[in-house]
């Protein structure tokens, strides 16, 4: 499996000599997993950090009435993980499974240590990466409050346009707060709309 994807994001960050390279290269764990498979499932502890070389996965969780509720998703050049119970080493709540055939690069906690005692420009990205996530977390939650469905699809299409096209849209909606119908009728309309106003999606794109 190759690693210089992950090699490039990194360095799309931070420095790395070739001897830190190699460093990096001897703590990851490759890993495929079938579609459907499991990452991590509820009651587990989520004992590694995924960087994912191809394929996709989401992040979901169960309430007590069997609804699923998509938290991320992933696809090629995206990490994906439960944080809390990674972090914590704590059991999880939540389930990450494969979309389809998904190769990853994973650091467990231990190994992800060891580099950041050995690679110190690593402690600074996965700060920086922490720091992303939670911005990501507090747009979403905004967006949730202040706009509707067809902005708040329109936002993540403009942010995520890549997982637009390639993810179903079953999960795409599950993110969104929305059932798969309705989504369907948005992007219809959001379809006529850009035929008279093609401007309509440059207002959330890269904010």
């Amino acid at each position: 499996m190759p690693v210089h994807p992950l090699l490039q994001h990194l360095k799309n960050h931070i420095q790395l000599t070739e001897a830190e390279e190699q460093i990096i290269i001897d703590h990851l764990t490759p890993r495929t997993f079938k579609r459907g498979a499991f990452l991590t499932k509820e009651g587990e502890v989520n004992r590694y950090t995924h960087y994912i070389v191809s394929g996709s996965a989401r992040v979901y969780y169960i309430d007590q009435t069997g609804q699923e509720h998509v938290i991320q998703l992933g696809i090629a050049d995206c990490g994906i993980r439960d944080f809390s119970s990674f972090i914590r080493k704590t059991k999880g709540i939540l389930y990450t499974e494969a979309l389809e055939k998904t190769e990853v690069l994973s650091f467990s906690y231990d190994q992800l240590q060891e580099v950041y005692r050995l690679v110190p420009g690593m402690e600074r990205f996965f700060r920086l990466l922490i720091q992303k996530a939670y911005a990501a977390f507090q747009r979403r939650v905004l967006e949730s409050l202040s706009m509707d469905a067809e902005e708040r699809y329109l936002a993540f299409r403009g942010l995520y346009p890549d997982m637009d096209q390639h993810l179903p849209q079953k999960h795409i909606a599950s993110y969104l707060g929305m059932s798969a119908e309705f989504l369907s009728k948005i992007k219809k309309r959001v379809v006529e709309k850009q035929r008279s106003k093609p401007e309509i999606l440059h207002k959330f794109s890269n904010e």
